[in-house]
């Protein structure tokens, strides 16, 4: 069970949260934003805890009381999460959100509905949120999270108090996955390295998420001299495990970053995957600049058009096109990609 207390790395928005339970001026809706895994699900959960704990105090759940132990089960009938249908969140889920909110609270002061990837809903689902957000209740809050606001529509955000997440420093990140896991600092700081401020990809690479890692680099060595049939093979091979394709492209951009920064100034003390050295170095040769660069780009348009929801094979096949040289405006040169 994490408390508002617990939460790693966010000590001015624990701060806010924590006066507005103290002193009772609670927002009616909040939008939690930032990126993937930085925390602002379990601080969402978090805050719902305190708000329907039988013996809050200092502004925090008190994590022995039934309330508390309710909300940890997810059967607390003043707390419910919904998260989206498939690829999106469908009207009837957010029906499902509203129900029964004109009753008031089953056992205390809160109502709490929390909507995860609000980012997902449809037309239809966020014109049925924002007639809700409109005429709030006494005693509901609503919480939205997402990682893309700038998808959420304007009129629902106009209506929110906004609390962004920043990703985390390597410090706090090393801290906190010490203090979590126990694990021995050397791993503690790889996994830091890569995780781009995020706890949760932090915690994932660190037990056993490095595999995306290797990954990523065999597959841009095969990219470097791929033709049109081996480029669309690679993609097809990236594109197999759905849930892991975002990570993977993540790491991808951690091998191009470092062997940018080899390119451009020959030193290696400051690599993310600083205990892969020979194959950064024996990579670095194959680009230049400007085209590390450009690629660097793609990759991040790949990944926010899956982050919309795009066909991956399809969106990998076009990007694996483009790293290997086929793209439209790449060209292949000889012996440099």
């Amino acid at each position: 069970m994490i408390l508002l207390r617990d939460i790693i790395g966010h000590d001015e928005i624990i701060k806010t949260l924590q006066g507005a339970l103290a002193s009772g001026r609670v927002a009616h809706a909040y939008l939690f934003s930032g990126p993937r895994g930085v925390g602002k699900h379990t601080t969402a959960v978090a805050f719902a805890r305190a708000l329907v704990c039988l013996r809050p105090a200092g502004g925090d759940a008190c994590g022995e009381c039934d309330g508390c132990g309710k909300v940890d089960l997810g059967i607390h009938p003043d707390v419910r999460i919904i998260r989206p249908g498939g690829a999106t969140v469908k009207i009837s889920q957010i029906r499902e959100l509203a129900a029964g909110l004109q009753f008031g609270p089953a056992t205390g002061r809160w109502t709490v509905r929390i909507l995860d990837e609000a980012d997902a809903m449809t037309p239809e689902a966020a014109n049925s949120l924002l007639k809700t957000l409109e005429d709030p209740l006494p005693g509901v809050v609503f919480i939205l999270v997402t990682a893309r606001p700038q998808a959420v529509l304007p009129t629902i955000l106009s209506r929110c108090q906004h609390i962004y997440f920043h990703p985390l420093g390597k410090s706090g990140l090393v801290q906190g996955m010490i203090r979590i896991t126990g694990a021995p600092e050397d791993k503690v700081q790889l996994a830091a390295a890569l995780a781009g401020g995020s706890l949760g990809k932090a915690l994932d690479l660190l037990s056993g998420g490095l595999s995306a890692r290797d990954r990523a680099c065999r597959l841009i060595a095969g990219l470097t001299a791929a033709d049109v049939e081996d480029a669309l093979s690679l993609a097809g091979e990236a594109a197999a495990g759905k849930e892991e394709v975002l990570p993977l492209l993540d790491m991808m951009v951690l091998w191009f970053r470092d062997i940018l920064l080899y390119n451009e100034t020959g030193d290696t003390g400051s690599f993310v995957n600083a205990d892969r050295q020979i194959d950064i170095t024996g990579l670095a040769g194959c680009y230049t600049t400007g085209r590390l660069l450009d690629i660097i780009e793609d990759i991040e348009r790949a990944k926010n058009s899956l982050t919309a929801s795009a066909n991956v094979q399809l969106a990998l096949e076009a990007l694996f096109l483009r790293l290997a040289g086929f793209g439209p405006e790449s060209g292949r040169l000889e012996g440099v990609i």
